[in-house]
């Protein structure tokens, strides 16, 4: 194309097409005075029409010139709104793959074009984009499957810029107005935050609820999360985690069917009974899923010692709807302000509970002591159990204290069995244990429960016990199992006979993970050759698996699962569990530290565990709660440092905590 001084040309000004007077032509550049009454310079190549305008002031004033500018602009804009590129396309697009823009262009208009119809053509097909592409001295013709891409970017994209614009729209009325409703809400503007809400950031649809908080210019802060408490739908202490991994909550009616079913089965007609005897369960007030349960009776000299693990076999058949469900939970769920049971709970807190006074299926181990309180042999077998009474560990510590009861004797036993592990290498940790609760008002209670009493060790003791033969049991008849195998720590720290909160850090901090598997093996810090766990069958998938395996031996002489199909469902269960222990401690944690952000500016006492380069690892004393914090420059403490501590800033949601030193005690 030829440009020449004087000539009105159309060219790109970034990606608008505008008007000019061509004022000087060199090599290089063009110098123009534009539209708007500026003068620059451009490429060539940024032109896309030139010609002589024989109604153009050339001697003119500059204003005169501008005007008549912005009227040949407008002139081309209207032609241009009457071009419907669409048509053209279907006579040339199946047919031509590029055409001359003067033929292009006397397709469009029937005749001949003048420099402002050329003008406006090209125009409209630099805005449009769909059927056709700009070329020096010619026009690319789209083929349709090109064609049919881009109707359908046009489409998504003008999608995309009504839901933009109803979004924002709704999102100010949010933002000034709380009487907004939901139902006002434009389709997917929703399920958009909150997909936004639960994964984070740097999640992809977190960029377009950022862009429509900046579109509707509601300020800065782009949180998702306040707009859904806010409209209702979320409440302030929403378990995000929970509903990121879509842990399911409720059980679907299949499962739900079948508990009810099994709920009623009579207990196995060949267990041998046992409802006669005392048998206690001993527990926390709180729980409502009791699976154990324990007794002491004489033979001559010996002591039988009974422990009691509720047959959930008996009323979950493998495979079914109920297995299936159980399966996919593969743990029950307890946190701070909610239970999400493995089984329905018509199974795990009723007709599978060990409840005073009712029938129960058991698998019941008999462990025959000598008057040394060392083993002689045990037994396994199903069992009909009654419990005749309920402990709460409080009043299991008061019967303990009189050494005439059976409960006094039972922790004679549990502690003979505690020396025996100590003895063997076990590593006790006395770490109390914090406590967080909700309240059905929703008042937090915090506390710490000393796992060191009479009735914990009791309890505990006879778990382990019972667990650890299990797996002797399995070992000893080849049986493929559910074993924890821990190997030896790093180093050997000495935790004392007393609670040493740096001694137990430290000593932490030198164990190697467990793991689990279906071969036995040592589990080091238990001091034990083999462990499996069985103990728990209503809230731990393994634990029934175990059961089952147990059971079917006792039966018909073989395991219901082989080491494979074993090992299958092992690592299917595998990432559940995993879940399940980061959901207790994340929820745990965000009550207390919405528990602390009630007592800001309180000071507590804390121990100091270890030093670091940027801050201290601390011990809140009467939270048994580890926490960092900062110190002034210079300031170095050493572990077993005492100190008064401040809470200086929380925020749950965002699991931050910054704690300050008061002072050194």
């Amino acid at each position: 194309m030829s440009i020449r001084k004087n000539d009105v040309v159309d060219y790109f000004d970034n990606r608008r097409i505008c008007s000019g007077l061509v004022l000087e032509v060199d090599d290089r550049r063009v110098r123009i005075l534009s539209e708007q009454g500026k003068e620059t310079k451009l490429s060539p190549n940024r032109i896309l029409t030139g010609g002589t305008d024989p109604d153009f002031p050339i001697p003119g004033t500059r204003d005169e010139q501008v005007g008549r500018l912005k009227a040949i602009a407008a002139a081309r804009e209207e032609i241009k709104s009457h071009i419907e590129l669409d048509e053209v396309w279907e006579v040339v697009g199946q047919e031509m793959t590029e055409i001359p823009v003067e033929d292009l262009a006397e397709l469009v208009f029937g005749s001949k074009p003048d420099l402002n119809c050329l003008a406006a053509l090209l125009r409209a097909i630099s805005e449009d984009r769909i059927y056709f592409r700009i070329r020096p001295n010619k026009i690319d013709v789209n083929p349709p499957d090109r064609v049919e891409q881009a109707r359908i970017q046009r489409e998504r994209d003008a999608e995309r810029m009504e839901f933009l614009a109803a979004s924002s729209e709704f999102l100010r009325h949010v933002k000034m107005n709380g009487e907004v409703t939901v139902s006002g809400a434009p389709e997917g503007f929703i399920p958009m935050l909150e997909e936004a809400a639960l994964h984070g950031k740097d999640w992809i649809t977190f960029k377009r609820v950022r862009e429509v908080f900046s579109n509707a210019g509601v300020g800065s802060n782009v949180d998702p999360f306040a707009v859904l408490v806010k409209l209702g739908l979320w409440s302030e202490d929403e378990n995000v985690r929970l509903r990121a991994e879509k842990v399911p909550v409720e059980f679907g009616a299949e499962a739900q069917e079948c508990a009810l079913e099994v709920a009623e089965k009579s207990p196995p007609p060949a267990a041998t009974r046992m409802t006669e005897g005392e048998i206690i369960s001993v527990d926390s007030v709180f729980t409502r899923d009791v699976d154990d349960a324990l007794s002491l009776s004489y033979e001559g000299e010996d002591l039988l010692v009974g422990i009691h693990i509720t047959d959930v076999s008996h009323f979950v058949e493998h495979n079914s709807a109920l297995d299936a469900a159980a399966r996919e939970r593969a743990t029950s769920l307890y946190l701070p302000d909610l239970t999400i049971p493995m089984l329905p709970r018509v199974l795990s807190e009723q007709a599978a509970s060990l409840a005073v006074g009712e029938i129960r299926p058991a698998i019941s181990m008999m462990v025959r002591l000598g008057s040394d309180l060392k083993r002689k042999d045990f037994s396994i077998f199903s069992s009909v159990i009654r419990v005749s009474e309920r402990l709460s560990y409080e009043e299991a510590d008061e019967r303990i204290r009189d050494p005439e009861t059976k409960e006094a004797k039972l922790f004679s036993v549990a502690h003979a069995l505690r020396e025996g592990r100590v003895a063997a290498g076990a590593l006790i940790f006395r770490d109390p244990e914090l406590m967080v609760r909700v309240e059905e008002d929703g008042g937090i209670e915090v506390s710490i429960r000393d796992r060191e009493t009479p009735a914990q060790i009791l309890v505990s003791e006879m778990m382990i016990l019972a667990n650890s033969l299990f797996a002797l049991f399995l070992k000893e008849h080849g049986l493929p199992g559910i074993f924890r195998i821990q190997p030896p720590p790093s180093e050997r720290i000495d935790l004392g006979d007393e609670y040493d909160p740096v001694a137990s850090y430290r000593c932490r901090k030198t164990l190697v993970r467990s793991d689990i598997g279906v071969d036995p093996g040592p589990h080091s810090t238990l001091g034990l050759n083999a462990y499996a766990t069985a103990t728990s069958p209503l809230r731990r998938y393994p634990d029934l698996l175990l059961q089952r395996q147990v059971k079917s031996f006792l039966e018909r002489g073989t395991p219901l699962l082989d080491r494979d199909e074993l090992e299958k469902i092992l690592i299917e269960t595998s990432y559940p569990l995993e879940r399940a222990v980061l959901l207790e401690r994340e929820r745990q944690r965000y009550f207390l530290l919405k528990y602390l952000q009630q007592r800001k500016d309180q000071e507590f006492k804390a121990i100091v565990l270890q030093r670091f380069s940027k801050f201290h690892l601390v011990q809140i004393t009467d939270l048994a709660f580890k926490a960092p914090l900062n110190t002034p420059n210079g300031l170095s403490l050493n572990p077993y440092d005492q100190a008064l501590i401040r809470i200086e800033k929380v925020n749950p949601r965002e699991d931050k905590l910054s704690l300050s030193l008061v002072k050194l005690l």
